[in-house]
């Protein structure tokens, strides 16, 4: 069982003291840049980590807190499991710490601590009346309750508290899927000499071990994990939750950016149409209207869109409502994948949301079904959202990466909706059971066995002669989204329900259907002339010509009477089976009389060319009743 890993994360108004904190805390300096440096501001994410009594590293994200680097800020925000809110208890709450706190909301961190900074420079009168208003102001959100830490980054007073309030808090918070497929946003990207591509981020779900093959998303480029590090240290895999720098190899830093995602192939959706519910912030005064151009913020990736409403012109303030999100570029984004947007021009926070899925196309407005079917996705459970996926069958690897639940999720789920005898279990393979197993909503499944069999009834009747369709052209027709393995394992499914019957490659009617009369009557004419012909076969276009038929039709007729064991096929002719089962009685009687019979004393028994003779004998070499002895025959031993 692997560890639980956090990461905490700062927020607040500019030069509230962020930086000083965490460098008070962990004895480490977050600003890196010269500019930041000079100014005493930050300008970009700082990263280090805060030891904990027993030894355990916590990963630690300063961000900016300037208001034109809210885009940085919302980067690093997306990661944070918990965050230290930053209030100077000189200034008190200013406009930037109520948008990060409105940024942080709409990303639904859920756990924070309010540390009012700077206390050095207060009286106590003045703190309390400053903790007072903060309180006022962050009433109805996530930190309405959530603890206060009084604290001087100056003199260290309240940093024990906070330390501890800081253990008591992480005890409290929500672990990271594990086992989930791997994903990491990136926030840094840069090259070191000797090694190549390095990149750093948070991993949101999963593990990334050394030597590990991965994708950068969008663009979809193959990359191996070459090495690993977490907090300075190199490790061989790294966990949800924790911090890590990874070195890539096949792949140049240039074609790597802030906003690019490191994940497990064959899992995650690439796009620019997200579908969305999207909520516009209480505090914006602007609606969100129709076409409204914005930048789309999610994980650590910003991009251009614009807001598609599905069932009205604006979104007033406070509303929420499903939309889509119609992008410039592509992003990675997966189901309940939490995002910002910000208007275009001014840029500021105007709201945010959950995404509910990456789709090829624009939706049509103001359509009941559409607005139906997305309320279903964005409120289904694990189990409706295991049968929305289960209209085919389909394996559990399959639906844990259509709907991004975790594999252990969907063994669990599927189980139960096996007891309750609402989905049906195929199996493909019987020795490795569950784990080549289909899955099939049992209305989806007995619909499509139902059109199964109305399907070859169809094609029986316009094909009476023919035993029935198939597989492939069944495939065709009623097409399934399964391999061609999998397909084998429906028909066999659909066998055993009682729809059709699976003889060698073809599949028929469960029920042999009637011939028609005028069909029986043809039978019938052409059964006596290959009667009548006796070991001298007609030949087929002489027939045809006789009865009135085309090539195809006479050799339709003729394979069904094979298929009917009326004729029996013989190198390239054909002869009644009853003629057949004559000459061999009478060859038996023969060979029982001799010992041993030529070829040409058998055509001559039977009153045929020596051709036929051959070819009629070597037949029954073939079935084991003859056995060949230089230029004789005898009865087959035994």
């Amino acid at each position: 069982m692997k560890d639980n890993y956090y990461l905490i994360g700062t927020a607040g108004h500019v030069d509230h003291g962020k930086s000083c904190l965490i460098r008070a805390l962990t004895g480490q300096e977050t600003d890196r840049l010269p500019q930041e440096k000079e100014r005493g501001i930050s300008i970009e994410l700082g990263f280090t980590y805060l030891t904990l009594p027993g030894g355990k590293k916590i990963g630690i994200v300063d961000v900016p807190g300037h208001e034109k680097f809210v885009r940085q800020m919302l980067a690093g925000a997306s990661g944070m499991d918990i965050v230290l809110m930053i209030v100077a208890a000189d200034e008190g709450v200013m406009p930037q710490t109520l948008e990060h706190l409105a940024i942080l909301e709409l990303l639904n961190i859920k756990k924070g601590i309010v540390v009012i900074n700077k206390t050095d420079l207060v009286d106590r009168e003045w703190l309390a009346l400053v903790e007072q208003d903060i309180r006022e102001k962050f009433k109805g959100s996530f930190l309405e309750n959530a603890p206060y830490c009084r604290v001087s980054s100056l003199t260290g007073d309240g940093l024990d508290n906070l330390l501890q309030t800081i253990i008591k808090l992480l005890d409290q918070a929500e672990t990271r899927p594990i086992d989930y497929p791997a994903r990491m946003p990136i926030d840094r990207v840069f090259t070191i000499q000797g090694f190549g591509t390095v990149v750093t981020g948070t991993l949101a779900s999963g593990f990334f071990v050394k030597g590990q093959q991965a994708v950068v998303e969008p663009g979809h480029k193959p990359v191996k994990v070459r090495n690993i590090q977490v907090h300075g240290e190199t490790v061989s895999e790294v966990c949800a939750g924790q911090r890590a720098a990874i070195n890539l190899s096949n792949i140049e830093s240039a074609d790597v950016v802030r906003g690019s995602w490191l994940v497990v192939p064959g899992f995650f959706k690439v796009g620019q149409i997200v579908d969305v519910e999207l909520t516009n912030l209480k505090s914006e005064t602007r609606a969100i209207v129709q076409r409204q151009r914005i930048h789309f913020h999610i994980g650590t990736t910003e991009v251009l869109g614009r807001v598609h409403l599905l069932d009205r012109e604006e979104l007033l303030p406070g509303q929420r409502a499903f939309a889509q999100i119609l992008l410039e570029e592509p992003v990675l984004a997966a189901p309940g994948d939490r995002f910002v947007i910000r208007f275009y021009s001014p840029v500021t926070t105007i709201g945010g949301g959950v995404v509910i899925e990456i789709v090829d196309r624009k939706k049509k407005r103001y359509r009941q079904e559409i607005m139906e079917n997305l309320k279903i996705k964005a409120e289904a459970s694990s189990e409706d959202l295991l049968l929305m996926h289960l209209n085919n069958p389909v394996s559990l690897a399959e639906l844990s990466s259509i709907t991004m639940l975790p594999e252990k999720t969907v063994r669990e789920e599927i189980s139960k909706l096996l007891s309750k005898g609402v989905i049906y279990s195929i199996k493909i393979d019987e020795i490795k059971m569950d784990e080549s197993c289909l899955y099939w909503s049992k209305t989806a499944a007995e619909e499509w066995g139902a059109k199964a069999a109305a399907e070859i009834a169809r094609y029986k009747q316009a094909h009476p002669l023919r035993r029935g369709i198939g597989r492939e052209l069944l495939k065709r027709r009623l097409p399934l989204d399964v391999s061609l393995r999998a397909w084998q394992a429906v028909l066999k499914w659909g066998a055993e329900n009682g729809y059709f019957r699976v003889i060698g490659n073809n599949v028929e009617p469960e029920h042999e259907l009637k011939l028609p009369d005028d069909l029986r009557g043809q039978i019938v004419k052409l059964t006596n002339i290959w009667l009548e012909a006796g070991l001298n076969p007609p030949n087929l276009k002489e027939i045809a010509e006789q009865c009135a038929l085309s090539p195809s039709e006479i050799q339709e007729y003729v394979d069904y009477l094979v298929e009917k064991k009326v004729l029996v096929k013989i190198g390239d002719y054909y002869f009644a089976a009853e003629t057949i089962a004559k000459a061999q009685q009478d060859l038996k009687d023969l060979l029982l009389e001799k010992g041993r019979v030529t070829a040409a004393e058998a055509r001559d028994y039977w009153k045929t060319s020596r051709r036929y003779a051959i070819l009629i004998l070597e037949y029954f070499d073939s079935i084991r009743f003859t056995k060949r002895e230089g230029e004789a025959r005898t009865l087959y031993p035994g």
